[in-house]
């Protein structure tokens, strides 16, 4: 700076003193212009630019370290803060030096720069004005900033008067708000002791931050004054009447806001009533207050009773309502005793002319209802309340008062007013009496292992029993492990049931049975066709009875009983029959995708049947519409293998299949032996189309197999996976009935996944219907999170459980369709719905009623599935209509995939011509071989029949302009043929040699509209981007200087890519062989001009800005941008300037321009830019003195010039031989230039050029 001395501090160790005095004053003289644009000689003197040190002892310097091991300095990321102070403002003028050292200023700059690891310098101005500049880190530079203010700046005093009422809100907890207001201002605030009595307080800082700091203070105690807050003793027996009924009067007070009146709850031991708030408001509440508190404790009086503790709630009311309205009606107040509290007393306040009231409003409300008990023995109860509740509503058609409930330990519990409790106690007693004197309940002990026979097949024999003996025989739950059935009815039919029960455990005691385990896909060759073959056995052995489970229960277990030897003949013929199955019926699943299954069928079956034939094996391949992928081969082991191998080849011929193997990590594998397979088999179904195998070699593998973007995804599953099973997690099992399955998942799996949602870390493994354990229900993940679920699915199985009994009615004429066919639907409502019994009555009592019996959520499950059957049944009919049989190829596609859906959708029955009838017209005027009949719903026959008409397929034309035909097509028919699969339509568009416009969509008429439409909108969208692209088409050229294209271009583009985006245009640059200053803007009309003028803008103030250029090394350049370009957009930041960098065309590589709008921000870049070049440029010269000569060569081929340096005065030029002897015959030159003169064995020695 012109005329100033500069100092610099700085807090890094210096070799002396522990900082640096530096003058920026040189008086070596450097012959450059105002571009610094170096002259080819610089003569300096060495007297004054190189002056002598001060004489000192030398200390030693250790030997050890090797100038090799010398780091180059890496300056850190720092901010910078600038202060002036005008000569008024300091502190402390002048220079006069203090002990004989640096001036006081820089003492003090020193020690705090020392303290904050901050460096500062120190400038002065001729007109006294100090400017300090403070350098490092944002933190320690605000502390070294406030501290500087203090210490250098001139401190002012001021005292205000504040109220000491006021002194907490200026302080703040622990002293926040004066720490902040301290830090804000730098001042000192100074509060006066509680000892003193003074109301000052003091303020010491910076002028005009203490007039500030005062004012805030101020303004903090002028808010306070406004506000008051009021403490009242007030016994809290008064508090009733003070808050009101219903607290009417707290409301009234705090409504406008201005007040708050705070009144201790019951349960705290404090008195205290606080209203806080303005002034007025707070005095006008205070002084209500205290006359209704003077008010009630002149004229209160108190008076006891005795209230028994039963009738305590009836006064209390709900939620307190009571002694609130009786508080609102006679203004006393009642006492009511804690719940815990034994005593009957209830006190009641009030004056004398109120308290007699008051009592009599308690007495009405506590004799207004009573309650009693009723014995009544637990199996009564459900006579006593009857289907639905229509005996209790018979017994009491009105009870509006009245509460009747049916407790668990055989009591009836009453309450409501007398006289009604006093009636019903009555009723009940006579109900009871006649129920006990035509009606019993008997307990019998039946051993456990025969429970399952007195039920028998699907509850056929536990039927028998009630329908004979119009008797409910309750069977025990089988997890209690009871022996006690219970049967309840009229007396003499449950003497009869008792004694038939009997008869059979006593018949059953002399049979055996037995167990076996066969596979329940060899049942239906134990069965035989028709039951030819257990039909046979039957004969052989006729006192065996031989039970082969349903195959809807997935069971393996085939029961054989009756006498024990013909027992143990069936058995060990079943066993032989086994083992032949088993050799001869090996199976394995091949994984076979969807889409591959017609490779593997060959046309007309041909592939698949020649399989068959070589391997002699039985293919199974699934139907179109089952979700199952999985192609089941059967046959001997080794055929089985072979085929396998043959599908797979099919396979891998045809597609893109990949495979990975994963890994197992041996603490996982122990884990995975257990529950990997069903724990893949949910990633299976999660991932949809990859296929899982394990391997077993050397290590535990588990390959995938599938396309190759849905084995990523698998893969990360697993990998998951095991590393969960790696880490410590725990497994537990619960058991459930596969029935209940259902409602533990939740509709589309809702409950599972709210549980998962919670608990991320388990999964849930339900069972499939195929596995063994059919019952078990599986957990893994972390201990804690598993114990919580298991907890919430036992409790979830024991609430489905519960049996409860409930009754629906439906017309006899109905029952018989639930139970015809083996009562094929009945069976299908029980094993739906959590195998809940259903009672139907007996054709002799002529009854509509149907009991059922079981879980609530499964009872609900069942009536609601009864009732849709029955409304299905009531509107049942039956049309017919006629379609031409060509169409029936087509409406029957994909094995009638189509007419199942609406036979499930409509619930209808459809039935079509048989393939052999007639195909004419008869006398009735029908064509029998096109007439398609459908029976159901009279509502949903018609949407039935509709929806099949509309499978009949139409051919419809469409007249589209030839120039449209390639962009419907779409690249490779991409867009054709997304048409036709999104619609299942075919469209034939005609060849270009045609000369036709017209195209035809074939396929279902619903489908082929929609198709049309979308094309119709697929040729607007053609016309619109036709239409758009001429209007973007437009184009306006200007003429831009080139030194501004980079500039418009901005960093990778960003500049130039903001500009497409807001004005929605195209900007070209010119490219080799256009002319250079052109840039052409493409777009609408309106967003190119508006483009231009922007670009016209930039550009003027471009033009506009002071622009300097600067010759700096190129070997700098690197260092100066940064990596990505950070360290030059930091310096342009700083500086606000643009700093344009020479490129590899331009004939002068080290020419940098710096352009800013304020010229002072260009030159200060410009210094700190020389700073930093000399900076670097003398590492690279300490660094090149360890260079190898070739090394030496190349740095000096990289400069850009070099500069000749004259040096006068210096001792080697005196006649000074015994200080500086000749070292050759030689006489050195005193022109040094930048070519070195002497080399060495580590080659040439950069000579160091001070300028």
């Amino acid at each position: 700076m012109n005329g100033q001395s500069e100092f610099t501090l700085d807090s890094s160790p210096q070799p002396a003193g522990g900082f640096s005095l530096e003058t920026s004053e040189n008086s070596g003289k450097k012959n450059t212009n105002v571009n610094g644009e170096k002259k080819d000689k610089v003569v300096m003197d060495y007297s004054t630019d190189f002056p002598s040190l001060p004489t000192a002892s030398a200390k030693n310097v250790s030997s050890g370290h090797s100038v090799w091991g010398k780091q180059p300095v890496l300056k850190s990321t720092l901010v910078t803060e600038f202060i002036k102070l005008s000569a008024n403002e300091r502190a402390a003028r002048g220079f006069a030096k203090n002990d004989g050292s640096v001036p006081n200023e820089t003492k003090k700059c020193k020690e705090i720069a020392t303290e904050t690891g901050c460096k500062i310098d120190l400038s002065e101005a001729k007109d006294g004005s100090l400017s300090i500049m403070i350098t490092g880190k944002q933190k320690s530079v605000t502390e070294a900033q406030g501290r500087l203010i203090r210490e250098l700046q001139t401190q002012g005093v001021r005292e205000i008067k504040i109220p000491k009422e006021h002194y907490g809100f200026i302080i703040g907890k622990e002293g926040s708000i004066l720490k902040k207001l301290e830090n804000e201002f730098y001042c000192r605030i100074f509060m006066p002791n509680k000892e003193e009595n003074k109301d000052f307080i003091k303020i010491t800082g910076p002028g005009n931050y203490a007039d500030a700091c005062a004012e805030k203070i101020l303004s903090i105690s002028s808010e306070r004054s406004k506000q008051t807050s009021e403490n009242l003793e007030i016994e809290k027996q008064y508090y009733p009447w003070i808050r009101g009924a219903y607290n009417s009067n707290i409301e009234r007070w705090t409504e406008n806001g201005v007040v708050k009146v705070n009144i201790p709850p019951p349960n705290v031991e404090s008195n205290k009533i606080n209203v806080t708030g303005e002034r007025e408001a707070v005095i006008k509440v205070v002084d209500e207050i205290k006359k209704i508190y003077t008010d009630k404790k002149e004229k209160v009086k108190t008076v006891t009773t005795k209230i028994p503790r039963s009738q305590r709630r009836f006064v209390l009311g709900n939620k307190g309502s009571g002694i609130q309205d009786i508080l609102k009606n006679t203004d006393c107040v009642i006492e009511v005793p804690a719940e815990d509290d034994e005593s009957e007393n209830i006190t009641i306040h009030g004056t004398e002319d109120k308290i007699i009231e008051a009592l009599s409003a308690v007495y009405t409300r506590a004799t207004s209802i009573i309650s009693t008990e009723i014995k009544a023995a637990q199996w009564l109860h459900k006579y006593l309340i009857g289907p639905k509740g229509a005996t209790l509503q018979n017994l009491f058609p009105t009870r509006e008062k009245l509460k009747i409930e049916f407790n668990d330990n055989s009591t009836i519990f009453l309450e409501g007013p007398p006289q009604e409790v006093s009636n019903a106690k009555q009723i009940l007693n006579d109900e009871i009496g006649k129920l006990l004197s035509s009606m019993d309940s008997q307990t019998i002990k039946v051993p456990i292992t025969y429970h399952r026979h007195l039920v028998g097949k699907a509850g056929a024999n536990i039927t028998k029993l009630r329908e004979e003996f119009d008797v409910n025989v309750v069977m025990p739950n089988e997890n209690t492990n009871s022996e006690d059935i219970v049967v309840e009815g009229k007396k003499e039919g449950v003497k009869k049931c008792i004694d038939q029960i009997q008869e059979v455990v006593k018949k059953m005691e002399n049979e055996k049975s037995r167990d076996i385990i066969i596979e329940q896909r060899f049942h239906k060759n134990i069965i035989g066709n028709k039951g030819e073959s257990i039909n046979k056995l039957r004969q052989q052995y006729p006192s065996v009875s031989i039970g082969v489970p349903d195959a809807s229960s997935k069971s393996d277990i085939i029961n054989i009983r009756g006498n024990k030897n013909e027992v143990d003949k069936v058995y060990a013929y079943l066993s032989k029959l086994q083992k032949e199955l088993i050799e001869s019926n090996y199976q394995e699943s091949v994984p076979i995708f969807k889409e591959f299954h017609k490779h593997i069928i060959g046309k007309g079956g041909s592939t698949i049947n020649k399989i068959r034939d070589e391997t002699s094996t039985r293919i199974d391949i699934p139907l179109d519409g089952s979700s199952d992928d999985k192609i089941v081969v059967t046959g001997k082991k080794e055929n089985v293998k072979k085929a396998v191998d043959l599908l797979t080849k099919i396979q891998n011929e045809q597609s893109n299949i990949i495979s990975v193997n994963v890994p197992i990590p041996p603490k996982a594998a122990t884990r995975f032996a257990y529950t990997g397979r069903r724990l893949l088999t949910d990633i299976e179904k999660e991932c949809e189309n990859v296929f899982f195998s394990l391997q077993k070699e050397k290590n535990e593998k588990i390959v995938i197999r599938g396309p190759k973007e849905y084995v990523g995804k698998a893969e990360k599953l697993v990998n998951e996976l095991l590393n969960t099973l790696n880490e410590q997690t725990e497994e537990a099992i619960v058991k459930a009935q596969p029935s209940f399955h259902k409602f533990l998942i939740g509709k589309a799996g809702g409950k599972v996944k709210k549980i998962r949602e919670t608990y991320p870390t388990v999964r849930i493994l339900f069972p499939d219907e195929k596995d063994e354990k059919a019952d078990v229900i599986q957990i893994v993940g972390k201990k804690d999170e598993v114990e919580a679920v298991k907890k919430i699915l036992e409790q979830q199985i024991e609430e489905l459980k519960q049996t409860v009994e409930d009754t629906i009615d439906i017309d006899r004429i109905y029952h018989k369709h639930f139970v015809s066919k083996g009562s094929e639907v009945l069976k299908d409502i029980q094993s739906s719905n959590g195998n809940v019994q259903i009672y139907f009555p007996k054709i002799s009592e002529q009854s509509n009623i149907i009991t059922l019996k079981g879980s609530k959520d499964c009872v609900e499950s069942a009536k609601a599935r009864m009732e849709e059957i029955v409304e299905d049944l009531k509107a049942q009919v039956t049309i017919e209509f006629e379609v031409d049989n060509k169409h029936f190829r087509s409406i029957l596609a994909n094995r009638g995939a189509a007419i199942h859906d609406i036979s499930k959708q409509y619930n209808v029955r459809i039935k079509f011509p048989e393939r052999n009838a007639v195909d004419e017209v008869n006398e009735n005027g029908k064509n029998l071989a096109n007439t398609i009949t459908i029976t159901g719903n009279s509502a949903k026959v018609d949407d039935a029949k509709n929806n099949l008409l509309a499978l009949v397929p139409v051919t419809k034309e469409m007249n589209i302009l030839r120039e449209h035909h390639r962009s419907l097509i779409g690249r490779g028919g991409e867009g054709i043929r997304s048409l036709q699969q999104t619609y299942n339509v075919n469209v034939s568009i005609p060849q270009e040699t045609d000369q036709s416009d017209v195209i035809v969509i074939s396929g279902i008429a619903t489908k082929v509209d929609a198709c049309i439409k979308d094309i119709e909108e697929r040729i607007k969208e053609f016309e619109k981007i036709a239409a758009d692209r001429q209007l973007r088409s437009y184009k306006v050229s200007l003429s831009v200087p080139p030194k501004y294209h980079q500039k418009l271009i901005g960093r990778r583009g960003a500049a130039v890519n903001d500009m497409r985006n807001k004005f929605d245009v195209q900007i070209s640059f010119p490219k080799d062989g256009d002319a250079p200053d052109m840039v052409t803007i493409t777009g609408y009309e309106k967003n190119v001009y508006e483009c231009k003028e922007e670009i016209e803008k930039i550009v003027a103030e471009l033009d506009a800005m002071f622009s300097q250029e600067i010759e700096l090394d190129p070997r700098f350049h690197p260092r100066m941008i940064g990596t990505g370009g950070r360290s030059l957009r930091k310096m342009c930041d700083e500086f606000k300037v643009d700093i344009r960098m020479p490129s590899k065309t331009d004939e002068n590589p080290s020419l940098v321009v710096v352009s800013g709008k304020n010229e002072d921000d260009v030159f200060n870049c410009i210094e700190q830019l020389k700073i930093q070049e000399e900076d670097y440029i003398e590492l690279l010269i300490e660094r090149g003195q360890y260079y190898t000569p070739a090394q030496t060569q190349s740095v000096q081929k990289t400069s850009s010039s070099s500069r000749t340096v004259q040096i006068t005065g210096a001792p080697w030029q005196m006649d000074n031989e015994e200080q500086f002897p000749s070292m050759s015959s030689n006489t050195q030159s005193s022109n040094i230039t930048g070519t070195p003169a002497l080399s060495g064995v580590w080659g040439a020695r950069l000579s160091r050029t001070s300028c």
